[in-house]
């Protein structure tokens, strides 16, 4: 009867410590990398002279913070970094973001309906399949180029 105990015992705490730790770990957060990575990048097709999205994450591998201080794309006139928000009476609305702080070992998530990549008076039409350069700049003096992929 022990043994069925210190089976269950076990089995159980294998079963919560296995639990997620946050919104930053679930994603796909690893120990290995270093300084900055940005991963699972694609953008929104866009007709030229209107605007398109990009959506990307993140990483911080470093013990300290870094800050997103700058963002370029060869497919826009305008680059920013944006949040959509939800206003009065169920509206919802967007409002540029001058800097992003990405905290020390986590990721931060652009996606749809949160942070997002505005390409603003794109150049040309995209479409899927097409790809656009993004360049990302951190003030901890990374500057990462992303080839981004058109998708629907």
């Amino acid at each position: 009867m022990y043994k069925l105990y210190a089976a269950l015992f076990t089995a159980f705490l294998l079963l919560t410590s296995c639990g997620s730790g946050g919104e930053e770990e679930s994603e796909s957060f690893r120990l290995d990398g270093e300084g900055i990575e940005v991963e699972g990048a694609w953008a929104r097709p866009g007709s030229e002279g209107r605007m398109s999205a990009a959506y990307l994450l993140i990483t911080n591998f470093d013990e300290t913070a870094d800050t997103l201080a700058s963002l370029e794309s060869d497919a826009s006139q305008l680059t920013e970094l944006h949040e959509s928000y939800e206003m009065e009476e169920g509206m919802s609305g967007m409002r540029e973001v001058e800097l992003l702080v990405i905290p020390p070992r986590s990721t931060v998530r652009l996606e749809p309906g949160g942070l997002h990549v505005m390409l603003i008076q794109l150049l040309h039409n995209y479409s899927e399949g097409d790809v656009i350069e993004l360049t990302l700049e951190f003030t901890g003096g990374q500057t990462i180029p992303v080839t981004v992929p058109i998708r629907p």
